[in-house]
């Protein structure tokens, strides 16, 4: 990660109102001379090395803009009217909530102004703060996996059976299979916030993980994260047809 995001990634570590991130030891992995810079370029063709390739069409903050958008929903705010409470311009809002601004490119200063904004306008979706700081943690290791610099050193707590960690693998459903947590279904559109390349790009890298290429002990979070990819109550007949569809797109 770049000092900029491991900066924000210690912040948010060291805030009651975060969760702690799992540490675990670095595979060797190759990471890009700048992936902050990398992961916030428009989709296109980006070329490393000789080769060249199609960069996820999916905008790096889609999770936290949706958790943004739908808490200022709750409150019945314009976007106008929140850029007013916190003495930014709508545009400023209208990034963070349509995912071009990734919060975890926010200060955290600035988080916490905006979560006490809607907080103090009534707020009814969820925990405001923690539930900024989980949604920037997931589109921090969502853009980083789909942009190949992810090194899972500092990773959300997606295995881990606490309250952050069924939170985390909501936020991921919600991304993934449109999903949306319950606490959010009254104030958000239904369906994917990402596109359906990123879904097939994040699963053929869960499905790595799982099968320990990177690392022995990232065999069981690359199965957690593959287990999201598929809706609950899928049966085995849908849960095999999406698998077979998922590896035939990856091998074109």
């Amino acid at each position: 990660m770049t000092s900029t995001v491991m900066e924000f990634s210690n912040l948010m570590a060291s805030s009651k109102a975060g969760c702690p991130h799992r540490q675990r030891h670095r595979p060797q992995s190759q990471v890009t001379s700048n992936p902050l810079a990398t992961l916030l370029r428009r989709p296109g063709q980006v070329r490393r090395g000789a080769d060249t390739f199609l960069s996820p069409a999916s905008r790096p903050g889609a999770i936290g803009g949706a958790v943004v958008q739908a808490a200022r929903r709750s409150t019945g705010l314009t976007r106008r009217a929140l850029a007013r409470l916190l003495a930014v311009s709508p545009a400023t809002v209208r990034g963070w909530e349509n995912g071009i601004t990734p919060l975890f490119t926010v200060s955290y200063a600035r988080l916490r102004e905006l979560a006490e904004a809607l907080t103090q306008a009534g707020a009814q979706a969820g925990r405001v703060l923690g539930d900024l700081v989980l949604a920037s943690q997931c589109d921090l290791l969502v853009s980083g996996m789909l942009h190949s610099f992810e090194d899972y050193a500092e990773v959300p707590p997606v295995e881990e059976d606490t309250a952050e960690g069924e939170a985390v693998r909501g936020l991921l459903r919600w991304a993934l299979i449109g999903m949306v947590p319950e606490r959010y279904r009254a104030h958000a559109r239904p369906g994917p916030l990402l596109d359906e390349p990123s879904v097939i790009q994040f699963t053929g890298v869960a499905r790595t993980l799982q099968a320990g290429s990177q690392a022995d002990h990232l065999a069981s979070y690359g199965a957690a994260l593959l287990a999201l990819t598929i809706a609950p109550d899928a049966g085995e007949g849908t849960r095999h047809k999406r698998r077979s569809r998922a590896r035939r797109r990856e091998g074109r």
